[in-house]
């Protein structure tokens, strides 16, 4: 049955009939009636409401329902939702669902979890028990949580009813899951496992997969690997009968789905099923391929496998590269766009590029990514390294005077960074990217927090959470 896509033959037979559209959207599927179209070949047409025969998201018994039927068989869930607002939303309905039965009730939470968790943690009220994670030391790279410190954490926490993981991280490092997932059946937590940056895992490693492997509610991101459109993702369950996300999903989730986002939804999850032995050997390929032309680079490396420690995995369809002359990862990102490459982000020491199966489906693509690493790494053996410390790993957690829910319903006022030490922060204060917050509503600022904030922005960092220099502060 996955060669079927219900969603897409369902808008296919719609368009057929030729019907005069006196329905939303207002442009009426006609190409000109927004000079942008013109770009969008026959999208126009296929941006549709709920029309007769096109389902209803928020009440699915036609295609809608068979298409995430489908996902939810092709990745090994019970059930699958469709999201149309981002993986976020996935977030949020999960941590709503796991902790409404157990209203003031805590969640454990490692502390590079994306910044959708706070307002997650927000509107269920709910108090969050966050946990360092463990940082390689040689590198500073963030490696994820331990068994060992969930198993701590859960035992001393018996007000906990579910634990929140990273999997794999932004960087592409992947935690012990088997072995987290055992400590939540052990301790009858509620497990949610944030895969937006792996769903590809159940085509390319379905044994690493986390619905696969049990996991309650998992938030895969399809748009990151997977060839949907921006904005589209799935949230997975396991079965549990009253945790009924899609009770908030309702609440979260726009009353006006895109239909050109649903339908790519359907047509990635087809076309995945019928070539992924095909894409896990492109991406294999492109891997290797990668590899062999950073060995031929002086400057430019790639952190492998094997560099890491003992109980952490990584996701090869991450390139994580670095600078063997101590360049910032923000001098490695410009040394790549001036080579024709745009990574998918940098920070103080790292770039990222993700790899695809559409990289190989390009004419000449792998032989270009070859060039332009190649050509990148010219740049860099004529730059002056700017070396940025930011050692994050030996920094404290912020301590938390109010909960998320109770800070958000307090006044703010704005104060300069530079003067809000001592202050209880009313908002996040966010890297971007990754999109990890290192601050975020009801915790205290310090002053290491301020200058670490000050060290990232001087060297060409973006902080989100600043406006025109000024945080928001309780009053």
């Amino acid at each position: 049955m996955q060669h079927k896509t219900p969603l897409v033959q369902a808008i296919q037979a719609y368009l057929a009939k030729g019907r005069n559209r006196q329905h939303m959207p207002g442009h009426k599927g006609q190409a000109q009636a927004n000079p942008l179209f013109a770009h969008w070949g026959d999208l126009a047409a296929w941006d549709l409401t709920e029309a007769e025969g096109l389902d209803d998201l928020h009440a699915p018994d036609g295609p809608i329902r068979q298409a995430a039927e489908l996902l939810a068989q092709a990745v090994g869930a019970r059930q699958a939702y469709l999201l149309v607002n981002g993986a976020s939303v996935g977030i949020l309905a999960a941590i709503l669902a796991a902790t409404a039965q157990s209203p003031d009730c805590a969640i454990l939470l490692p502390r590079n979890a994306h910044r959708a968790c706070w307002s997650g943690l927000a509107l269920a009220d709910c108090r969050p028990v966050w946990l360092p994670v463990e940082y390689d030391r040689p590198t500073g790279l963030p490696l994820g949580l331990t068994p060992a410190q969930l198993q701590q954490a859960a035992a001393q926490t018996p007000a906990a009813k579910a634990a929140f993981f990273v999997y794999p991280s932004y960087y592409g490092v992947c935690v012990q899951l088997p072995e987290l997932l055992a400590i939540c059946r052990q301790y009858e937590l509620i497990s949610i496992v944030d895969e937006a940056h792996g769903a590809h895992l159940p085509f390319t490693a379905p044994k690493l997969a986390a619905a696969r492997l049990g996991a309650d509610l998992v938030i895969d991101s399809w748009h990151k690997s997977m060839g949907s459109l921006g904005q589209t993702a799935v949230l997975l369950t396991n079965g549990q009968a009253d945790l009924q996300p899609e009770r908030w999903l309702t609440m979260l989730q726009t009353s006006s789905p895109s239909y050109p986002l649903l339908a790519s939804l359907d047509a990635a999850r087809a076309d995945w099923c019928a070539k992924q032995a095909e894409r896990r050997q492109a991406l294999a390929q492109e891997r290797e391929l990668l590899t062999e032309a950073l060995q031929k680079c002086q400057v430019l490396q790639i952190l492998q496998p094997t560099e890491l420690p003992d109980g952490f995995g990584y996701d090869e369809t991450k390139a994580l590269l670095h600078s063997a002359a101590g360049h910032s990862g923000w001098q490695l990102a410009q040394a790549l766009r001036q080579a024709g490459l745009e990574p998918e982000f940098a920070d103080w020491r790292w770039v990222l590029l993700l790899l695809s199966f559409a990289d190989c489906q390009q004419p000449g693509g792998l032989p270009a990514l070859s060039k332009a690493l190649q050509q990148a790494d010219a740049v860099l053996q004529q730059t002056p390294a700017q070396p940025v410390q930011l050692p994050m790993d030996s920094l404290p957690l912020p301590r938390q005077q109010l909960t998320p829910a109770e800070a958000m319903r307090q006044p703010v006022r704005m104060l300069p960074l530079a003067q809000t030490a001592g202050q209880v922060a009313a908002g996040l204060l966010t890297p971007y990217p990754p999109g990890i917050p290192w601050l975020g509503p009801g915790e205290l600022i310090e002053p290491w927090l301020i200058e670490a904030a000050e060290t990232l922005l001087q060297a060409g960092g973006r902080l989100q959470g600043l406006t025109d220099g000024c945080l928001p502060v309780l009053a």
